[in-house]
C-alpha cells in the first residue's frame, strides 16, 4: 500500500507532457458591427498567442483549420474573415487534439426595429 501511494504521488511528475499547459490567446478586433445595409462585416483579424512550452499548434475557426505553427512557443497571424454571427476561434495542440485556449468575435447590429403604436382603433373613421 505504501508503494502504491508513492507511485500515485509521483505519476503526475513523471508525465509532464500529458498535462494541458496554459497559454494566452487573443484576437482583435473582438467585435463586429453589422449595419442596416449588409448582414455581415469583413474584418482583418490579428491573432496572438503565447504558451509556456514549445509545441505544434493550430488555430481553428469553428471546425475549420486556418493556420498552424510547428515547434513554437508563440505566434502571430493576420486573417481576413467575413463574420455574420458570433464566431469562436480555438488554439488546439495539433499532436494531441487538446484545446489550449479560445477567443471569440462578437456580432452587434446597428439595426434598431422601430415599433409603432397605433393611436386609433383600426375601425375608427377619425
Amino acid at each position: 500500500m505504501k508503494y502504491l501511494m508513492v507511485i500515485l504521488f509521483l505519476a503526475p511528475l513523471l508525465m509532464p507532457f500529458s498535462r494541458v499547459h496554459a497559454a494566452s490567446f487573443t484576437v482583435s478586433p473582438k467585435v463586429c458591427v453589422i449595419s442596416n445595409v449588409q448582414d455581415f462585416c469583413d474584418l482583418d483579424l490579428t491573432f496572438e498567442w503565447q504558451g509556456d512550452v514549445v509545441g505544434d499548434v493550430c488555430i481553428y475557426e469553428q471546425s475549420k483549420k486556418i493556420h498552424c505553427w510547428q515547434q513554437q512557443r508563440a505566434g502571430e497571424f493576420n486573417y481576413k474573415a467575413r463574420v455574420q454571427v458570433e464566431t469562436i476561434y480555438s488554439l488546439i495542440n495539433s499532436e494531441s487534439g487538446v484545446l489550449i485556449a479560445k477567443a471569440q468575435v462578437e456580432v452587434q447590429s446597428t439595426h434598431v426595429q422601430k415599433s409603432r403604436r397605433r393611436l386609433r382603433s383600426p375601425w375608427s373613421f377619425f
